[in-house]
């Protein structure tokens, strides 16, 4: 006879949470709803997925980036213009042809709501000038919150909400506090650490989504501006430190049940019932598990075409801009086997890389079961199940091996390349495609990564394989990194295309409206 097993403390709340979010869900809407023109509509979708492709950011954070954009062009932050109901309906407006959000599913109260939420953040930003706050700092925070504040009155999401809390209780009772801490202002900020880092690890929130939550959760006033600003300027601090990134790093090498969880709690609508018995949630788990397996695996074909043309249009916009008017200028002609090579080079290392990952196995499932189990229903202070945080030193002889090796490898690419007939820039672009793409395949592997929690030991062609290319891999993060704070190729499309096209498609829209009104004349 099997053990009937009750929720332990935490997972009665997720279970109750969930249940009031089910009922409160089944509301519908009523009253009249935006409807929005289709003029220049494909345009504009056209236009989102190149815009998309360019910048390589994560799905969840699209909308959030388009909105961001829109205040970009439409606000002011150099002289104080009136802003609120007009540029929220333009927003609608720009969401909707884009394909962001689905037509006649928005209330016309929304607007009214939008518009009061503009006006305060963006006169936030006036007083954070005048208090002292540097001007691009001021901005950052501006965007920041009006880009969530909007995308969450446009659709929020409670169910998030409610696993974020569930997440956080979790790896509060489980996680000792000091094995992270190293000194006393890190002790009193493991918590807020810890919260942040959850938010890092499994929701895969950027400091936008964090400081917007944060602001909400402590219900920071903006009536004393220096408070406030004090306030944000903690959360920049705090989101990057070195406690939470600790902390980020062990859950995202342990969060695959937590991940496993989040899945169901959105897809199945049943999981609040399922919730009470033990032995039918392990079932609904376990098949969850399954399903996460598949998605991964499209998730990695989708991952793949995305990386290919992010590859295509930056070494495009490269190869125009740069090599082939090097080569006309330097030798009178294009040298078309570097520019081929420099073109496939990344793009077939990167599928070969797909086509190499491997999936989790039946002993992955079954410790992500008994994992599921132990946090819903056991005594989590009384656990053995979790890792501990181990802090690995290792001799400095083996970065000063690494380094050499480092080297070595490069030189040995340089040598190949020359003798291919390279020139100077085209070993450059060689170098930072490669690395791009051999980040980029870093990044797919983590899709697999995010669902294991046994990790299965690499071979030995797997070790040479990452031992050759793990230079590359740390030069293409660093390009990374600074690729997202000047985004040269997404600078271009911002200023020779969105700027006029989003401004023409305004005109037409308003030309339309006119014409509208002249019919009504009749």
């Amino acid at each position: 006879m099997a053990i009937d097993k009750k929720l332990n403390a935490n997972g009665f709340q997720l279970m109750n949470q969930l249940a009031a979010a089910k009922v409160a869900g089944k509301k519908e809407q009523i009253g009249q709803l935006i409807n929005v023109a289709g003029v220049g509509g494909l345009v504009s979708v056209a236009y989102e997925q190149l815009r998309n492709a360019a910048e390589y950011a994560q799905e969840h954070l699209l909308i959030q980036n388009a909105i961001r954009r829109f205040f970009v062009r439409s606000i002011s932050f150099h002289s104080h213009s009136p802003v609120g109901k007009t540029t929220a309906e333009e927003l609608i407006i720009e969401l909707t042809q884009s394909g962001y959000i689905k037509n006649n599913t928005q209330p016309v109260e929304i607007i009214s709501q939008l518009g009061r939420i503009i006006k305060k953040h963006y006169d936030n930003y006036w007083k954070l000038k005048v208090s002292g706050i540097d001007e691009n700092i001021a901005r950052d925070w501006t965007l920041d919150l009006l880009s969530i504040g909007c995308e969450n009155v446009l659709g929020e999401d409670v169910v998030q909400t409610i696993y974020l809390q569930f997440a956080y209780h979790h790896y509060k009772s489980i996680l000792h506090k000091r094995s992270f801490v190293s000194s006393r202002s890190s002790d009193a900020n493991f918590d807020v650490s810890l919260y942040i880092a959850v938010h890092r690890a499994l929701l895969k929130s950027d400091l936008s989504a964090v400081r917007f939550d944060m602001q909400k959760l402590y219900k920071v006033s903006d009536e004393n501006i220096n408070e406030y600003a004090q306030f944000h300027q903690n959360v920049d601090d705090m989101f990057s430190s070195e406690l939470t990134n600790k902390i980020t790093m062990h859950i995202n090498k342990y969060g695959a049940p937590l991940r496993i969880l989040r899945s169901m709690i959105q897809d199945d609508e049943k999981i609040s019932e399922e919730l009470v018995d033990s032995e039918r949630f392990e079932r609904a788990y376990g098949e969850q598990i399954k399903k996460e397996y598949k998605k991964a695996e499209s998730k990695l074909n989708k991952g793949l075409i995305k990386s290919i043309l992010f590859l295509l249009i930056t070494k495009t916009l490269i190869g125009l801009a740069l090599e082939v008017p090097y080569d006309l200028l330097t030798i009178g002609t294009v040298l078309m086997v570097p520019l081929f090579i420099n073109l496939f080079t990344p793009i077939v290392y990167l599928v070969i890389l797909r086509f190499g990952f491997k999936f989790p196995g039946t002993a992955n499932s079954r410790a992500m079961r008994l994992y599921s189990d132990d946090m819903l229903y056991g005594d989590q202070s009384q656990t053995s199940l979790y890792p501990a945080v181990k802090n690995k030193k290792y001799p400095i002889g083996f970065s000063i091996a690494y380094a050499v090796l480092s080297l070595i490898i490069f030189a040995l690419v340089i040598n190949i390349l020359i003798t291919l007939g390279f020139n100077f820039l085209q070993i450059i672009i060689f170098f930072v495609f490669l690395a791009t793409a051999s980040f980029l395949g870093f990044r797919l592997s983590r899709i697999v990564r995010e669902i294991e929690l046994v990790v299965a030991k690499s071979g030995f062609i797997t070790t040479i394989q990452e031992l050759l290319f793990a230079p590359f891999t740390f030069m293409g993060k660093w390009i990374s990194d600074k690729y997202q704070k000047l985004n040269v190729v997404a600078l271009v499309l911002d200023t020779l295309i969105e700027l006029p096209l989003k401004t023409a498609l305004r005109l037409i829209r308003q030309w339309t409206g006119f014409l509208d009104d002249k019919k009504d004349e009749f």
